[in-house]
C-alpha cells in the first residue's frame, strides 16, 4: 500500500479542520460546567481484556467519586478488540460495548483510532457508528478510501472544570497491521507529517493541547520537537509503560491490556495547565458485579471444552515482562538454545495466579508463531541486547519502537550463541534486532504456544 504525500495529508488537514464544530456546539456529554481542576483518564491497547475491564469501571467510578466534583474524562488511545479473544468474536464483543456502554454513562469518553478497532468489524465506519451509539467520541485521521473522508473528525475538545482540553488523534500508517479485508479501504496518513501539519490549528488557543498517538514510539519521538511547550502526548500501540518529560512536554505511554489506567491530575498553574500522573493498577478479578456476569455468561456461551481447559495451577502472578521471560526460556529450552528473543507484543495479559485456561492461554501468547533459530557471533548478540528488554530502557533515546524480551546472559563477543525467535522477528530482523543478516532456520514441529502451553503445564 502506498503510503501518502505530505501534500494530500495538508488537503486532509484543512477538508477535517474545517468540519470541526466549535466549542460552543459540542455534544453536551463532553461538556463541563463545574469550576476547578480536572481529571483525565487515559488507557490504550486494551485488546479485549475480559479479566479486567469490570475492575477498570469500578476503578473509573471510584476516581470520578473522590473527584470532589472536579471534572473527569476518559480518553481510550486505539485497539480497543481481540481478535484472539473467542469470546469477543463469537459474540460480537457483547461486552466490550457493554463496558463502554457503562463507560461512558459515567464520564465523557473519547476514542482514538488505532489498527484494532476493526479486530471484530470488517469495517472502520461501523466501528464509529457503534462508538457514537455507546455515547463514547471517536478522533483520528484515518481516511476511508472509498470516500477520500476521515472516519472521524480528527480532534475534539473538552470543556472540564474551566480547563478547556484540544485532543488531536492519530494512528499507525503500517498497512501491515491492519486486517487484510480492512486494509484496502483505508487511506493511511503518515502521522510525523499530519501532526506537523494538523496540532497548532486543531489544538490553538487551548488551555491544554494533547496529541492522542497510536502510531508508536519511533513516529512519536519525530514528533515531539515539533510540539510547543505544555503539550500533553498520550502514545500507544507499541505496549509500553513509561513516562518522560522534557521541552516542556508531558509524554506518557500507559502499558496494555487493562493492566493499569494512567491517572492525569490537571491543575492551573500561572505557568499553564500542570500534569501529574500516578498509574492505577488493575487487578484480574472483581470489579462491576454486572459486568462480571454479563462476561461469565458471554464465556459460557462461547468457549469450547477445549477453550476452557486447564493447563496449569499457578501460585503466582507475574507482570507482563516477567510472564514473557517465562515464554522465552520455555522456547530457549525447547530448542536447546542459548537465549531466546520473543517480540513485545506477541504478548498479551500477563500470568495470572490460580487455574489457566486455554483461553488464558490464548490471551497471554497472542499470536502464534513458528519457531526459527540461527548461529550468532557474540559481538553481534551484545549489539542486539543493547536494544532488547525496553521496557527496563532508561531514556526516550533508548526506544525504538519494536523490540524483543530476553533473559540477560553473559557474552563473550569472540564466541558463537545459538539463539532462538518466532517467525516475526526473524523477517523482520532490523525493526526488532537491529540487523539483518542472521540466517534464521525454521525448527520442524516447534510452534510457540504450544511449546509455552508444554511448560506451564509442567511447572
Amino acid at each position: 500500500m502506498p503510503r501518502t504525500t505530505a501534500a494530500l495529508d495538508r488537503r486532509m488537514v484543512l477538508r477535517g479542520l474545517a468540519a470541526l464544530p466549535a466549542a460552543a456546539l459540542m455534544p453536551r456529554p463532553l461538556r463541563a460546567e463545574t469550576a476547578g481542576d480536572a481529571i483525565l483518564i487515559s488507557a490504550a491497547d486494551l485488546h479485549s481484556p475480559y479479566a479486567r475491564l469490570p475492575a477498570i469501571l469500578d476503578e473509573v467510578r471510584a476516581i470520578r467519586a473522590s473527584a470532589r466534583g472536579r471534572p473527569v474524562a476518559v480518553l481510550l488511545n486505539g485497539d480497543l478488540f481481540e481478535r484472539g479473544n473467542v469470546v469477543a468474536i463469537g459474540s460480537g464483543a457483547v461486552a466490550d460495548w457493554a463496558f463502554l456502554r457503562a463507560l461512558a454513562a459515567e464520564v465523557p469518553v473519547v476514542a482514538n483510532l488505532g489498527n484494532h478497532e476493526t479486530a471484530i468489524l470488517d469495517d472502520m465506519a461501523g466501528f464509529v457508528a457503534a462508538a457514537s451509539a455507546a455515547g463514547v467520541q471517536t478522533i483520528g485521521n484515518l481516511v476511508d478510501r472509498r470516500t477520500g473522508r476521515f472516519f472521524a473528525p480528527v480532534s475534539t475538545r473538552l470543556g472540564l472544570g474551566g480547563i478547556e482540553v484540544a485532543l488531536l488523534g492519530v494512528g499507525t500508517d503500517n498497512p501491515f497491521v491492519y486486517r487484510q479485508p480492512v486494509r484496502d479501504t483505508l487511506t493511511l496518513l503518515d502521522p510525523v507529517a499530519f501532526a506537523a501539519d494538523a496540532f497548532a490549528e486543531a489544538t490553538g488557543g487551548a488551555d491544554l493541547p494533547v496529541l492522542m498517538s497510536h502510531a508508536g514510539v519511533t513516529p512519536d519521538k519525530a514528533m515531539l520537537p515539533g510540539l510547543p511547550e505544555g503539550a500533553l502526548v498520550i502514545g500507544a500501540h507499541d505496549h509500553l509503560d513509561f513516562r518522560h518529560t522534557g521541552d516542556g512536554i508531558t509524554y506518557l505511554h500507559g502499558g496494555s491490556w487493562g493492566a493499569q489506567l494512567a491517572v492525569m491530575h490537571l491543575t492551573r498553574t500561572d505557568d499553564g495547565i500542570a500534569v501529574e500522573t500516578e498509574m492505577r493498577p488493575i487487578p484480574p478479578a472483581g470489579g462491576d458485579a454486572e459486568l462480571a456476569a454479563l462476561i461469565e455468561e458471554q464465556k459460557a456461551a462461547h468457549l469450547t471444552e477445549e477453550d476452557a481447559r486447564v493447563i496449569a495451577e499457578r501460585a503466582t502472578a507475574l507482570d507482563l515482562p516477567g510472564s514473557i521471560l517465562v515464554a522465552a526460556e520455555a522456547v530457549r529450552a525447547a530448542t536447546e538454545a542459548d537465549i531466546a528473543f520473543l517480540g513485545h507484543t506477541t504478548f498479551g495479559a500477563p500470568l495470572a495466579a490460580g487455574p489457566l485456561t486455554k483461553y488464558d492461554l490464548d490471551a497471554f501468547v497472542r499470536f502464534d508463531g513458528d519457531i526459527r533459530v540461527a548461529d550468532v557471533r557474540g559481538e553481534t548478540l551484545a549489539r542486539i541486547m543493547t536494544r532488547a528488554n525496553q521496557h527496563k530502557a532508561a531514556s526516550l533515546d533508548a526506544r525504538t519502537g519494536d523490540f524483543v524480551h530476553a533473559a540477560e546472559i553473559d557474552i563473550d563477543p569472540s564466541a558463537t550463541y545459538r539463539v532462538a525467535t518466532t517467525g516475526w522477528p526473524a523477517m523482520n530482523q532490523q525493526s526488532y534486532l537491529g540487523t539483518a543478516d542472521l540466517d534464521f532456520q525454521p525448527v520442524e514441529g516447534a510452534m510457540l504456544r504450544a511449546i509455552v502451553a508444554e511448560a506451564l503445564a509442567a511447572g
